[in-house]
């Protein structure tokens, strides 16, 4: 099956004497053949222990006498999480063999803390809903252009979609939620309501002011330089008060290259975020709200934990002016302790509040629009103190009983707004602005009818179809050979991220830098018509980890001399290779759509350099 070179990778070897002992591994970074090798044998019994991944527990024809979890986190990627129930399920139903063991047997290694709740949810829970993540794409709305002569076709496809279906499905629940809490609303009663009203838009129109303050406040060139060691700073997380907690390091956190806007603590954050690693007041146990575990702020009267919390610089919602001495050592529990007597001993000495700094005087931030919303604050302010209701004995219990009204009542209002904006209506509105990126892109006219380079991108739905029909059409790939447009090539397909630091040769780098000036340009044309990209976001998203090594193979490399030159596992490099073959082949299809032969030929000679040895091995099954 393999020829000479291949059977002396250094993967094989080592994997050969684990199976002779009747021992393997399995997981998707090994090679397909050796994958396949393990899978025979165990179904054979003749692999006696297995480490496998979830992966693995999806074949119903893989039991097992006895299934060993070694830990009850994992990593997801993103950090480590407790399993999900699903998961466990999935995994621990392997244990037993059918005609063979009365019973499985699973046995759960717990070497850290777990709480009771978590493992009853792990062990107990409810698998995962399904729930439909159909989204609009160019792809998609360019061959239902094309198959319905210019007219768009695309809202029957999503008022008939599983998405559209869910939404609907819910809509009741939010209906009978909506009459829920309008007669909560209606029976809660309010004295002096308009002079209540009055007071409560006060406190909104100042905190909307402050969060305005606060944006520009936190903008790195302002505070850093006073984000140091010992510094006190209030964080709010959505609706979770955390009070003052005390600044212990920050960090800025390298470009990611991809991922999503965070908004909570304890969630990776973008690229270019600022960490601030903060010593806060938190709850003992953790909130199981999310993916993976989280602290919680301590309620009052509880006597809580001091613990280092990383969070986004965006959750700072006030800077004091005072600092606390910070012990060198905060790993034991008691240095933490004195941290907190030292925050409330500074509460008490100051019971109408720290001093917070001062934006203008302390942070020297003189921009004109800034200074007006400093001066708006100090004028509401002024306002709020001269209320009848600031400070009186009405305060506490009837804005505590306004508030919980008002907050009903805007929870009904979303509520209502959102039985109105359908998913539908939603949906219209990213295709109007689809549609516009199509027509500056020039892939469709001002009738919605198809252009030749819209033709071109309705045969590639392996890639982002925008960046590689614009790279047909601006002449790049007709500026390379096919070893070049292999290489580049590869930028397109997912894959997983490498440590290597990466020294392209200038017939690499050069058609790189091009492509990530097109992909800027089309990033920026998106956010013009209205919709949510991040141009560097999505100039990182095409990663060049492998393209020398892409190169070298499509060059006449052997396996293992590619294998040298990176880090990422062999098996993710034949999968990438093998879905290099098929986007180059819808490459192919392309060119043909638009009868450039040239570029049809190149796409082919590059297709056929990649088909060769392990990588296009045949599989043992067939």
């Amino acid at each position: 099956c393999l020829n000479e070179e291949d059977r002396g990778l250094p993967a094989i070897n080592l994997i050969l004497p684990l199976l002779r002992r009747g021992i393997a591994v399995h997981h998707s970074g090994l090679l397909p053949i050796i994958k396949e090798v393990v899978e025979i044998l165990f179904q054979e019994g003749l692999i006696k222990a297995l480490f496998a991944t979830e992966t693995f527990a999806m074949g119903l024809n893989m039991p097992a006498k006895t299934v060993i979890f070694t830990a009850v986190r994992k990593w997801d990627g993103d950090g480590h999480r407790w399993m999900a129930s699903g998961e466990y399920i999935q995994m621990s139903g392997r244990a037993g063999r059918r005609g063979k063991d009365e019973r499985g047997i699973c046995i759960i290694m717990i070497d850290e803390q777990m709480d009771m709740d978590t493992c009853k949810e792990m062990i107990l829970g409810k698998p995962a809903p399904l729930v439909s993540t159909f989204r609009l794409s160019y792809y998609t709305l360019l061959n239902l252009m094309s198959r319905a002569e210019g007219q768009i076709d695309a809202e029957y496809v999503i008022a008939n979609s599983f998405h559209q279906f869910q939404h609907d499905k819910a809509l009741p629940e939010v209906e009978e939620r909506v009459a829920k809490l309008e007669q909560e609303a209606a029976s809660v009663d309010v004295a002096g309501q308009e002079m209540m009203a009055d007071y409560h838009r006060l406190r909104l129109r100042i905190a909307d002011l402050e969060k305005q303050m606060m944006m520009e406040i936190l903008r790195p060139e302002h505070v850093l330089l006073f984000l140091t060691p010992g510094r006190l700073i209030k964080v709010r997380d959505g609706g979770d008060e955390w009070g003052w907690g005390v600044v212990i390091n920050i960090v800025k956190k390298q470009s990611a290259g991809y991922g999503t806007q965070p908004s909570t603590i304890l969630t990776s954050p973008r690229a270019g975020y600022y960490i601030v690693d903060t010593l806060l007041h938190c709850a003992s146990g953790f909130s199981h709200e999310g993916p993976r575990p989280k602290p919680r702020p301590c309620p009052p009267g509880e006597k809580g934990e001091m613990h280092v919390v990383p969070l986004q610089m965006s959750l700072i919602c006030a800077i004091s002016a005072l600092r606390v001495a910070v012990p060198g050592d905060l790993r034991p529990a008691e240095a933490r302790q004195s941290v907190l007597m030292a925050v409330k001993e500074l509460e008490k000495r100051f019971p109408d509040g720290l001093p917070k700094l001062d934006p203008v005087e302390d942070m020297k931030i003189d921009d004109p629009d800034f200074v007006k919303i400093v001066r708006q604050i100090e004028e509401e302010e002024h306002k709020l103190i001269g209320h009848p209701l600031f400070k009186s004995e009405q305060e506490v219990d009837c804005y505590s009983t306004f508030q919980k009204r008002a907050q009903l009542t805007t929870e009904a209002q979303r509520l209502k707004l959102k039985l109105r904006d359908s998913q539908l209506h939603r949906f219209r509105e990213e295709l109007r602005n689809r549609s516009r990126v199509l027509k500056r892109l020039g892939h469709i006219n001002n009738d919605n009818v198809v252009q030749l380079k819209g033709r071109a991108a309705c045969f590639i739905d392996t890639a982002d179809e925008l960046l590689v029909t614009e790279l047909m059409f601006n002449g790049l790939f007709n500026d390379l050979d096919h070893h070049q447009i292999v290489g580049l090539a590869s930028c397109f397909l997912p894959m997983e991220k490498s440590n290597e630091q990466i020294h392209l040769k200038n017939e690499l780098a050069w058609p790189l830098r091009k492509m990530q000036e097109t992909a800027r340009r089309i990033a920026e044309v998106q956010c013009e018509c209205k919709l949510e990209v991040d141009p560097e976001e999505y100039v990182q998203s095409f990663r060049p980890f492998l393209m020398d090594v892409i190169f070298s193979w499509s060059k006449g490399a052997t396996f293992a001399e590619i294998c040298e030159m990176t880090d990422i596992f062999e098996g993710s490099i034949i999968r990438i290779a093998r879905r290099l073959d098929e986007f180059l082949n819808q490459l192919r299809a392309a060119s043909q759509a638009i009868g450039d032969v040239d570029l049809e030929k190149k796409f082919e000679a590059g297709s056929e350099s990649l088909r060769r040895g392990i990588i296009f091995a045949n599989s043992l099954y067939l």
